[in-house]
């Protein structure tokens, strides 16, 4: 298959064209190719933190967002240069289930993402690296995360 294989799309406006999505191009390859509609080129790539690998958006002058673990079972934090997301699965998250994942700006839900929908709908203005990184963690994890909760 050739790129474009996904499209993220904002009240039907196109906001990036996306290449091939997986875990082994993500955080072991080079990475989820994006094209903003503007024509400026991002990668999702992974990155070492700590003994862990997390995904990150880069740009040709850097990182864009990155993203980590946090102290709960699928629960992850989102950065940016002028954001700080934290996305918690909202019930039961699984191959299985619908996959409802709650948006959070320090203590204040901000927004929901439909893993089966593919769909994020935010009350602000939700930032395209982080909407990236947000599917990134909700449909791959991040490899050996269950080795960072307590026993």
């Amino acid at each position: 298959m050739g790129f474009p294989i996904d499209e993220l799309v904002s009240n039907e406006t196109l906001i990036a064209k996306l290449g091939r999505d997986g875990s082994l191009k993500i955080f072991f390859g080079p990475g989820r190719r994006v094209m903003l509609a503007d024509g400026t080129e991002w990668r999702i790539k992974g990155a070492n933190s700590g003994r862990h690998i997390v995904p990150v958006v880069k740009s040709a002058k850097g990182t864009v967002a990155f993203a980590g673990p946090l102290y709960g079972k699928r629960s992850y934090g989102i950065t940016g240069r002028d954001f700080a997301y934290n996305i918690i699965p909202l019930g039961k998250v699984g191959l299985m289930t619908a996959g409802l994942w709650g948006i959070r700006n320090r203590q204040d839900e901000v927004g929901r993402l439909y893993q089966r929908a593919k769909r994020i709908e935010a009350s602000e203005p939700f930032p395209v690296a982080a909407a990236l990184l947000a599917f990134t963690l909700v449909t791959h994890g991040i490899p050996g995360e269950n080795e960072l909760l307590p026993r």
